[in-house]
């Protein structure tokens, strides 16, 4: 249930705390329509996206959403959730943004009425002071982010702040706040026409050599899911292929269990209701090939996930089909293709602009400041480890962990995958 709304110190704004999923339903309207006009809403702040990622995630931790108004408007919104987790082997009770950790959400951040957003970002530092946490853990703000800018500015970085004095409410305690880059977000700005583009892509030469030979194939087609009924097969596809690729590669970090794929059944279904989702496959031989998961949301091109039949990769399918995707985004004049988190080599090689994603913490209290001092001490130990090893040794460590992960839950041995993460010739 909700907490009583309070009126916010020296403000007519109040604020009130959603703490169950009844709550937010109850407010999905306008939480909708503040997403749209906001200028920090996007796609992984809408309802669509957030009430089903709770009704998945949500096990074990409890809602704290602040809804911040002025008489029956909605003014601002920060979704958020408590759990009680171990940070450095400390018990620590943490509030995090709704979406954090699982499925990869970017530019999490408060949503703001334009035109309101200094004072909504105060009202919402004051309520949020009054929940019980020791570490306010953000991960996921835009680094250009004004709110992320208006938390430097209250605590500077590493220098114990009074919360009274910052503006958080609740007992007056000492805050300490921590802040780290996080994922490179790369991005197409999509200028002029398609055509223009491909000349100033380096590999446009092998692209087309791929498409005319995959053109020239019997039974090639490509198919977008757009319509609840189209993504339920869809979304099957998208799976199957998804899983075949990072079977392959070691492990998908975006996808990583049932849970995750019962999230996106129930997430394409309600973007494509709202005429967001544009779920690409790829055909080659009347057989699904190569899978995008894209989202259209203000203007944008989301291109959250992708897959493809490993039998096909020498044919260059995901390459074909991520120019069919930048070639429709053009076509349908959106303003920006973004790729989301992630610094693969292919993204680099078609984008032509980059923005940050960072991480702050507010560490507050004296557990706060405790579990911040062991996890220093416990980074330091693990990154002193991680520069003796060779680099080498360390990313085959890394894609063994991801292809035990995997083969786990497709019932195949731990020591198999090991030995096909290091090269053992078990393949």
């Amino acid at each position: 249930m909700s907490a009583a709304p309070q009126a916010v110190q020296g403000s007519a704004l109040r604020s009130e705390v959603l703490r169950d999923a009844t709550a937010l339903l109850r407010l999905r309207g306008a939480w909708e329509a503040l997403c749209e006009v906001g200028e920090a809403g996007c796609l992984f702040l809408t309802p669509e996206w957030l009430i089903p990622w709770w009704e998945q995630f949500g096990a074990g931790r409890e809602l704290c959403c602040i809804a911040i108004s002025e008489g029956e408007r909605l003014l601002g919104f920060l979704p958020l959730f408590t759990e009680v987790t171990r940070v450095a082997g400390m018990r620590v009770r943490r509030v995090a943004f709704l979406g954090d950790g699982a499925t990869g959400c970017d530019y999490l951040d408060v949503l703001a009425a334009r035109g309101r957003e200094t004072e909504v970002r105060a009202a919402t530092l004051e309520a949020l002071g009054k929940l019980p946490w020791d570490v306010c853990d953000l991960d996921g703000f835009w680094r250009e982010s004004p709110t992320a800018h208006f938390l430097a500015q209250r605590f500077p970085n590493g220098r114990g702040v009074s919360s009274s004095i910052a503006g958080l409410g609740g007992p007056a305690t000492d805050v300490l706040r921590d802040a780290r880059l996080r994922f490179v977000c790369p991005h197409i700005p999509l200028t002029g026409t398609y055509e223009e583009f491909l000349l100033s892509l380096g590999r446009r030469e092998n692209l087309r050599r791929r498409e005319k030979w995959l053109h020239r194939q019997p039974g090639v087609s490509v198919e977008v899911a757009r319509t609840p009924e189209e993504s339920r097969i869809a979304v099957e596809r998208f799976l199957e292929l998804h899983r075949a690729r990072w079977s392959v590669e070691g492990g998908s970090g975006g996808l990583t269990d049932e849970r995750h794929e019962a999230f996106h059944r129930v997430a394409v279904q309600t973007l494509a209701e709202r005429g967001w989702l544009r779920l690409y496959t790829l055909f080659a031989a009347r057989r699904p090939v190569a899978s995008v998961y894209g989202v259209v949301h203000k203007r944008k091109f989301l291109y959250y996930q992708s897959g493809y039949d490993p039998a096909w990769r020498s044919k260059s399918v995901g390459l074909v089909l991520l120019a069919h995707t930048v070639r429709d985004a053009f076509a349908e004049g959106l303003a920006e293709f973004d790729f989301l988190r992630g610094d693969e080599a292919y993204k680099a090689e078609w984008a032509r602009a980059d923005r940050w994603t960072i991480q702050m913490r507010l560490w507050r209290g004296a557990r706060g400041k405790a579990v911040r001092a062991a996890q220093k001490t416990a980074l330091f130990a693990r990154e002193s480890i991680k520069a003796a090893i060779p680099a080498a040794a360390l990313q085959a460590a890394r894609r063994a962990r991801r292809l035990v992960r995997t083969r786990r839950r497709e019932g195949i041995g731990a020591v198999f995958a090991a030995l096909r993460a290091t090269g053992d010739g078990t393949e």
